[in-house]
């Protein structure tokens, strides 16, 4: 009989370590940062390349690429993108920035590293290590971190209002997400969508820490993030509902 792993034994303590060590480095990194005057993009960037190695190191430890689903997405799934692909078409719309070249690159990047770091860490390690204890459980549990992980946004001085909102939608759009990745065994384009949705956002706004920091959300910001967190609250139980009556996942960890 082959000895278990660390992860496979103690699923809940290696998750919990794991997000520990995330949450290290938020406080770590973004206490330097602010100490040392750093602008927020500066602290962001630092933050997100650390995570992504971090990302990184366990998939190549654990040789999870293509079990957390660096593999193509089958046709047949094709339609269950509708729904995840929402808010990055919901993203396109609004007032571009007129902002140097140089940061168009740079915020590209940084959308980059979060698409790889959070996807991977949430739609993929967690979410795999967890399966072994029921797919709700790692559905919520989950997202439940992911929207936690969001708490880093209070560090650059944003409104209690945004943070609050953000958690909420944060944790709805883990719960969809995370069912896609279950059911269709895929997650590259999950980071794609992700990467894409922050770039747009961060060359959209003309300062968007300044706004998130001085302004309340208006009633259109929270009628959107409410009406589309109940969207994908619905689409995440329809699909995994879905998935468990068909007895199989794409995405299961043999």
């Amino acid at each position: 009989m082959d000895k278990q792993k660390f992860h496979e034994r103690n699923p809940y303590l290696f998750v919990l370590i794991l997000e520990i060590s995330i949450i290290a480095v938020l406080f770590i990194v973004g206490g330097i940062a602010l100490k040392l005057e750093l602008p927020e993009y500066y602290m962001y960037g630092l933050v997100l390349a650390i995570l992504a190695i971090i990302t990184a190191i366990i998939l190549w430890k654990l040789d999870w690429w293509r079990i957390i689903g660096f593999q193509r997405l089958s046709k047949k799934y094709m339609l269950l993108l509708i729904i995840p692909v929402i808010p990055l078409i919901g993203n396109l719309f609004g007032r571009y920035n007129s902002i140097h070249f140089g940061f168009y690159i740079y915020y590209f990047l940084l959308s980059v590293l979060v698409g790889f770091a959070e996807e991977g860490i949430y739609r993929g390690i967690i979410l795999q290590v967890l399966l072994r204890r029921g797919v709700w459980k790692a559905l919520v549990i989950s997202s439940v971190l992911f929207s936690l992980s969001h708490i880093m946004n209070a560090l650059a001085g944003w409104n209690l209002g945004h943070v609050l909102l953000q958690l909420t939608y944060s944790f709805a759009l883990g719960f969809g997400w995370s069912a896609f990745a279950l059911r269709t065994g895929t997650i590259w384009p999950l980071m794609i969508i992700h990467c894409l949705i922050d770039f747009f956002s961060f060359i959209k706004a003309e300062n968007i820490f300044k706004s998130l920091q001085s302004s309340q959300p208006d009633s259109k910001a929270i009628i959107y993030s409410i009406g589309l967190s109940a969207i994908f609250i619905i689409y995440g139980i329809v699909v995994t509902k879905s998935m468990i009556k068909a007895g199989k996942f794409a995405g299961e960890n043999s």
